[in-house]
């Protein structure tokens, strides 16, 4: 299934769970009877129209060599922090008092999920520098976090935060900086969680947290979502009540399920099979990216391979534990699947780039090889 230039097996994983996407997210929107003549919605034909660019993009991008360009990361950070600053001056609200997308007619972009692949590259790209030393390099990467998480929760955008934190962990684990200094800043933000908690969170922000400690404490207030969410998650059994046949889904009990919930829509059809099916298909994509991982040859590239393996672990891990309440409900998008283009066209792209360094490691390997 590979070849010497592109790495089909990475390619067919993102490409299945993109089209089990627009299948869920026909069902969590359509309704039958609307309006007569009409197939798909018209959030059906916006997801659609984004995967076929996304698919475009990253046609192009993995042509790139990421690997050679360390500074690269440029490209995606400097507009990215523009436009999080934009957000904050004239972003639209979809409800929840959230400012976090930048309205060009009829599209609507998220910065905030672009922001994420491009922590991802100034991380590897701090990390891997040489000449700087480890704990100068995690120093100077904690205030680029620092000032990301400023921006993203002034917005408020909690679960972009929450990615934010967990990748930089992730990544600051495989470097050689003092585990005291990593273990000093994990107590900072706990310390920083309690003040934010008391001072800083929004009310509906609380809310969440509260219904996940206590869903049956308000089951028809803060803890609806999560209890409705749990009723379709346990009715689908085995194998699921069907396309089409979710009655906690179809019934409109649970609120953004198309984006939020979409894994709760996947449980009721398809039951505990079809959560397996996606959740092997997360498994094995994220297997990949380690793969290769250990045939890169440069630190640059190792980074960004872990940051990725991060990044897709910890929105699969949120955004299906808040569905049975493993996690508070943040809003994370299930990578591939959910609805929003803005989240669909930032896997392609972190997909694109591990394309382009798949593609340096063999072609590093070819040379090998032909020198003996």
């Amino acid at each position: 299934m590979r070849s010497l230039s592109f790495d089909w097996v990475l390619f067919l994983l993102g490409l299945a769970l993109s089209i089990s996407g627009l299948v869920y997210v026909y069902s969590a929107t359509w309704e039958a009877g609307d309006t007569p003549g009409v197939f798909f919605s018209i959030v059906e034909i916006k997801q659609i129209v984004w995967l076929v660019i996304a698919l475009v993009v990253h046609h192009f991008v993995r042509r790139v060599n990421w690997g050679l360009r360390p500074e690269s990361w440029l490209w995606f950070y400097v507009p990215v922090a523009a436009a999080l600053v934009l957000v904050l001056l004239i972003g639209a609200s979809h409800g929840m008092g959230a400012n976090r997308w930048i309205s060009i007619g009829p599209v609507d972009i998220q910065p905030s999920e672009f922001a994420k692949l491009a922590f991802i590259l100034i991380l590897a790209w701090l990390f891997s520098r040489e000449g700087l030393r480890a704990d100068r390099a995690y120093l100077t990467a904690l205030g680029v976090l620092m000032s990301l998480l400023a921006l993203v929760l002034l917005q408020p955008d909690l679960g972009t935060a929450m990615v934010f934190v967990a990748v930089f962990f992730v990544m600051a684990l495989f470097t050689p900086v003092r585990r005291r200094l990593i273990l000093a800043t994990l107590v900072g933000f706990v310390l920083m969680g309690i003040f934010a908690w008391q001072f800083l969170f929004y009310p509906h922000q609380k809310d969440r947290i509260r219904a996940f400690l206590d869903p049956k404490a308000d089951p028809q207030g803060i803890g609806y979502q999560i209890n409705q969410s749990e009723i379709a998650v346990g009715s689908g059994g085995l194998t699921g009540k069907g396309f089409l046949r979710g009655t906690q889904t179809r019934g409109g009990f649970i609120p953004v399920i198309e984006s939020d919930f979409i894994f709760a829509l996947i449980a009721e059809e398809y039951g505990f099979l079809g959560c397996l099916y996606v959740l092997t298909m997360y498994f094995f994509l994220i297997a990949r990216i380690l793969a290769i991982s250990r045939d890169v040859q440069s630190n640059y590239e190792r980074y960004i391979c872990y940051g990725a393996s991060a990044f897709f672990f910890f929105h699969v891990f949120v955004a299906a534990g808040m569905t049975i309440r493993l996690t508070p409900v943040t809003g994370l998008p299930l990578p591939f699947i959910s609805q929003g283009g803005s989240s669909l066209m930032t896997m392609w792209l972190v997909l694109a780039i591990i394309q382009s360094l798949y593609f340096n490691s063999r072609r590093d390997f070819r040379a090998l090889r032909m020198r003996r």
